[in-house]
């Protein structure tokens, strides 16, 4: 019985000093322009929009859904090439399924072949975890969006954005995530 208490012991002052401290605060790849640059090809894309508006009942005003709709990428066929100096290039195209749900009336699907081609400059700010998008042409990738994911061979965006006109609100939420070649 002495025996197996010294070898418990012993295996819990092992795992006791050999375990270390995994919880580094720094990240393993460092967002940086040379660590972006490369080719890629788009891995998913969607997009959701909410549109809803205010409408005045009886001296108060009542915000409704006037309709949602999701979109999702698929069959890419693009090319999208970030370099180190800031700049970038996309082509290609992909296919965009997205349904509409209005508010009043049935549902319907619309199917689309995006084609395109794009080209800007990119700008990182690794405080924010965001890329800014400025194109030339085109509007593949346009304005600030956040870092969601980034590592040696991935990564993925996100940008939320609000349009109001009058009325009416517009909600849109994108997400696209993108594999290096």
């Amino acid at each position: 019985m002495k025996f197996f208490k010294f070898i418990l012991v012993l295996l819990i002052a092992v795992s006791i000093t050999g375990c270390s401290n995994n919880d580094s605060n720094e990240p393993l790849f460092v967002l940086s322009n040379d660590n972006i640059a490369g080719t890629y090809n788009i891995n998913s894309f969607n997009i959701e929009t909410n549109v809803t508006s205010v409408t005045d009942v009886a001296g108060v005003e009542v915000p409704f859904t006037v309709a949602t709709s999701t979109s999702e990428g698929d069959t890419f066929q693009v090319i999208f090439v970030l370099n180190a100096n800031g700049s970038y290039t996309a082509s290609g195209q992909y296919r965009v399924v997205s349904v509409v749900i209005p508010a009043v009336g049935s549902q319907f699907t619309n199917t689309e072949i995006i084609d395109f081609t794009d080209s800007g400059s990119y700008s990182l700010n690794t405080v924010n975890n965001t890329i800014t998008f400025t194109s030339v042409q085109g509007d593949f990738l346009n304005g600030e969006l956040e870092v969601v994911t980034f590592n040696e061979t991935s990564f993925s965006l996100s940008q939320e954005g609000e349009e109001e006109v009058d009325k009416v609100t517009t909600e849109i939420k994108a997400n696209i995530s993108f594999i290096r070649q």
